[in-house]
């Protein structure tokens, strides 16, 4: 799933180095971020406030500072976003190592989403990226997420839209009747109107009109088009 926040430079900081913590000793603890930021523990600790009212992070009384689902996911996502600014100025650029971490760190938090995904497209195409790179896992999950958000039930196509069906979801009789409609997978259904509670929904498809009952449209997975 791909995560979309509005963290400040400095949350960010701290959420990659709970990260990277987590990922080399097993845990993070206050002090650890603190040193490794070089910054106040009193500062770490208002960070993990903001961090945890956001759901990102959890802690218990004295205990090591977890990530939850979400905080892993956006802490992924922002270690992926450093490693492949550094790759591009590496290896693309000729920037050495050092200068090439620096500056990613950075750049990480002005770079926007369009400049990031045309780094991560340009590396791909120019094969600097071994396949089990994060970048293809954040590629992967955003064309999942957005398959996913084209993907609705008639039932739910507002009168004069089109649709392409994917899949009649029923099974049995139910399944056999909405096949025997034509209404198979690929087939483009174009909603005409609805009952004023939505029951029944008039559609035409391959070319002849019929009635649907709301709860027959809602086993048909489409495609808006």
């Amino acid at each position: 799933m791909e995560v979309k926040l509005n963290l400040s430079e400095s949350l960010e900081d701290y959420l990659e180095a709970i990260f990277d913590l987590i990922k080399e000793n097993g845990s993070a603890r206050v002090t650890d971020i603190a040193n490794r930021l070089h910054i106040a523990a009193s500062s770490v600790n208002q960070g993990l406030k903001k961090l945890n009212q956001e759901g990102l992070v959890s802690q218990e009384k004295y205990g090591p500072i977890e990530l939850t689902n979400a905080g892993y996911r956006a802490a992924e996502k922002i270690r992926c976003k450093h490693q492949i600014i550094y790759l591009f100025l590496n290896r693309t650029l000729g920037v050495s190592e050092k200068k090439a971490d620096n500056d990613a760190c950075g750049i990480e938090h002005a770079l926007s989403e369009e400049s990031f995904e045309k780094m991560v497209d340009y590396l791909i195409k120019n094969n600097y990226l071994a396949e089990q790179n994060c970048a293809f896992k954040l590629k992967e999950n955003k064309e999942e997420k957005k398959m996913t958000a084209e993907q609705i039930m008639l039932d739910k196509i507002s009168v004069g839209s089109k649709a392409k069906i994917l899949k009649v979801q029923s099974k049995g009789r139910l399944k056999r009747k909405l096949m025997d409609m034509g209404l198979n997978r690929g087939a483009l259904v174009e909603v005409k109107g609805k009952a004023p509670m939505g029951d029944p929904i008039e559609i035409r498809v391959r070319g002849y009109s019929l009635s649907l009952r709301q709860n027959e449209a809602a086993e048909i997975l489409v495609k808006e088009v």
